[in-house]
């Protein structure tokens, strides 16, 4: 009986899980929403010397270390509050540390959440909000280390 309750639960929060990594990926469906999904073998075609910029951060410097990059952006209030509530729920679902929260100069609120594993930062989130209500989510997926995550929230303070 407690086996049966034990594997009930695990799987429950195992279901809970996935239902929520789908959350984000929903968006590319939605009208409002425009949805980019750069994979691996696209990124290697960037050259690193070129200027790629999102939020301040120059993702051209870090291409080498990106296995994957998806980026959810609405100018629409609705759905760009909807994205940015979702976005933010998955981060404390998902098991997502916050690193930094700051306001820009350009009136943005920038939120930047990693993930880690025992050796580097496998993923790193960024959520921007802005005062036209015009909202963003970045996740970068990679193996990056502390001072790749500081070089990039140095530059987007910017």
């Amino acid at each position: 009986m407690k086996r049966l309750l034990i594997a009930s639960i695990l799987l429950l929060t195992v279901s809970f899980v996935f239902s929520q990594k789908a959350t984000l990926k929903e968006y590319t469906k939605n009208d409002g929403v425009t949805a980019v999904t750069i994979p691996k073998n696209m990124l290697s075609l960037f050259p690193k010397n070129s200027n790629i910029t999102y939020g301040g951060i120059n993702v051209a410097e870090f291409v080498d270390k990106l296995s994957d990059v998806n980026v959810f952006a609405s100018r629409k209030d609705d759905v760009a509050s909807k994205l940015i509530k979702d976005a933010t729920e998955y981060m404390k679902i998902g098991g997502y540390d916050n690193l930094v929260s700051m306001k820009t100069e350009k009136e943005e609120t920038i939120n930047f959440y990693i993930k880690t594993t025992d050796e580097y930062i496998s993923e790193l989130v960024l959520i921007v909000q802005r005062q036209s209500k015009e909202s963003a989510v970045m996740q970068l997926m990679g193996k990056f280390t502390m001072e790749d995550i500081q070089e990039m929230i140095a530059s987007a303070g910017k």
